[in-house]
């Protein structure tokens, strides 16, 4: 009896949908099996959003939200994958809060007239190669998927 109650406690319990991290890595790894594209994707994922909470910087806070839309992101974001898993959502958290805090200080540092031209041309590049990445490399020919579709 002791033993069937120690087991029940330390078994996780399975997640379902968006937060089921397995799944939402499986199915990654589904759509990226060429190592080209795998890498494209795990080397411009994080330039796409972190050049997206540079632009988010320069917007007004809406009056009844006092965070930035940025740090809104960033939080949203780490909320979703500590919900889905604590250990990896927390370094993913610690990732976001550099990627905001760094954005932050670089949007101060270049102004809108320069940080918007030069996000621009980072989201240009990597967007590109997130698509030629599955259009080039994978058989399957699957169209990327957007970054509220998989969290991964």
């Amino acid at each position: 009896m002791a033993a069937a109650a120690a087991a029940k406690t330390t078994t996780r319990r399975r997640r379902r949908g968006v937060l089921d991290l397995e799944a939402q890595f499986a199915f990654f790894r589904s759509q990226h099996r060429h190592p080209v594209n795998a890498a494209a994707h795990a080397l411009l994922a994080w330039p796409i959003l972190f050049t997206g909470l540079l632009v988010l910087h320069f917007l007004p806070s809406p009056p009844a939200l006092p965070l930035d839309p940025a740090l809104a992101l960033a939080l949203a974001y780490a909320a979703a994958y500590v919900a889905a898993d604590r250990r990896a959502g927390a370094l993913a958290g610690l990732l976001l809060a550099a990627g905001w805090a760094a954005s932050r200080a670089l949007a101060a540092r270049l102004g809108f007239a320069l940080a918007w031209k030069a996000a621009l041309a980072i989201q240009l590049f990597c967007w590109t190669w997130q698509f030629l990445g599955h259009g080039l490399f994978e058989a399957s020919k699957a169209s990327p998927c957007l970054p509220l579709e998989n969290l991964t």
